[in-house]
């Protein structure tokens, strides 16, 4: 297949000239409403993200859009991240699991990467990264260690149960003798989920992020973001941030204390979450990535048996190495078990200055 790129312009054997520009503030509606008609949308190409992460995280987003005749073709949402430490990378998008154009077909999509290659080499970043790619795009470095879960919701709550591993079941059982109770909220239980989340994520070793995020996609999403809630004699003890794109649901963040994990919060948290889901008229959910390997992927699989591979692509730039800043790497062995025992505000106040600047 042959494409003639002329100034981020692309004359296609398929007819038409596509031209790629920055999107605006203008283009948002237009952004979100080629969105609704596209096979491939995801809830992370939504026009707003770009206004949350900027906000919440200090990036800077580089929208790009492709037009044939004043008409969208293709999107491509990125931000620029940029820090003394780490370097500068672009990326399609940070905290979210899905990015990567979404165009009407490959030659669009590749004209849009070329233009973020552009971006990057122009902002000196050591690469460009595209998250679970709808749209495989030769030329590129990949990695394949991550998986989403993804659990069909159309057979009705009595079918999803029965689809679970037994133990998965036994546990959520487990956790209703025990007196466990579920509650879903808005913003009003926004201060208990950052609680548990924070102290949680300390414990891990991991940077918290910023209390700003969630505020954000609050403000963003009104009508599409919940949280749960697990309740023990009183006390929030587990929580859940719950975010919806038309009859899709994702949990992108959940935690629970480690003392109350016997009474299997965290089981009982999910089941009530996707029965919830099924009420509300979604078809599929979104148990969120998981690396191979790792806990919180042996935890998904009892829920969902066979889980999907996602392709993550780079474009390298100034490295040969494919970027591994994340917490299975061991060289961060040892600052993992020391943030780990760092004193919570401390944690807190420290975490959101790094966790903002890695991709």
């Amino acid at each position: 297949m042959q494409v003639e790129h002329q100034q981020n312009k692309i004359v296609s054997p398929r007819g038409g000239v596509v031209d790629v520009r920055l999107a605006s503030s203008s283009d948002s509606k237009g952004w979100d409403n080629y969105l609704l008609h596209t096979r491939n949308r995801t809830l992370a190409h939504r026009w707003s993200w770009g206004e949350i992460l900027a906000s919440s995280f200090g990036v800077k987003p580089y929208y790009f859009i492709a037009e044939r005749e004043n008409s969208i073709v293709g999107i491509l949402p990125t931000t620029l991240m940029k820090s003394r430490l780490f370097g500068s990378f672009l990326i399609s998008l940070p905290w979210l699991d899905y990015g990567g154009p979404i165009a009407d077909n490959d030659e669009i999509a590749l004209c849009l990467v070329d233009t973020a290659i552009e971006t990057a080499s122009e902002n000196n970043c050591s690469f460009l990264e595209l998250r679970a790619v709808s749209h495989r795009l030769e030329g590129l470095r990949e990695k394949a260690d991550k998986f989403t879960f993804l659990l069909d919701l159309q057979s009705g709550e009595e079918d999803v149960w029965k689809s679970f591993n037994a133990k998965a079941r036994n546990q959520v059982r487990k956790a209703e003798k025990s007196g466990l109770t579920v509650l879903f909220g808005d913003s009003d239980l926004l201060a208990e989920f950052y609680k548990v989340f924070a102290r949680n994520m300390r414990d891990l070793g991991t940077p918290v992020w910023p209390k700003e995020l969630f505020e954000e996609i609050f403000y963003h999403f009104p009508n599409d973001t919940e949280i749960a809630a697990v309740e023990y004699k009183s006390k929030i003890v587990a929580a859940a941030l719950i975010l919806h794109y038309g009859d899709y649901s994702i949990v992108p963040s959940a935690s629970s204390y480690r003392e109350y994990r016997r009474l299997c919060p965290n089981n009982i948290m999910y089941w009530e979450i996707i029965k919830h889901c099924i009420s509300r008229g979604s078809i599929l959910f979104d148990f969120g990535r998981s690396s191979e390997g790792a806990g919180t992927y042996h935890f998904k699989k009892q829920w969902v048996k066979k889980p999907t591979q996602q392709i993550w692509q780079y474009k390298l730039l100034s490295t040969n190495t494919l970027p591994e800043l994340n917490p299975r790497n061991p060289k961060y062995r040892l600052a993992i078990n020391i943030w780990s025992k760092m004193p919570l505000s401390i944690a807190n106040f420290l975490g959101p200055k790094i966790i903002t600047k890695l991709p």
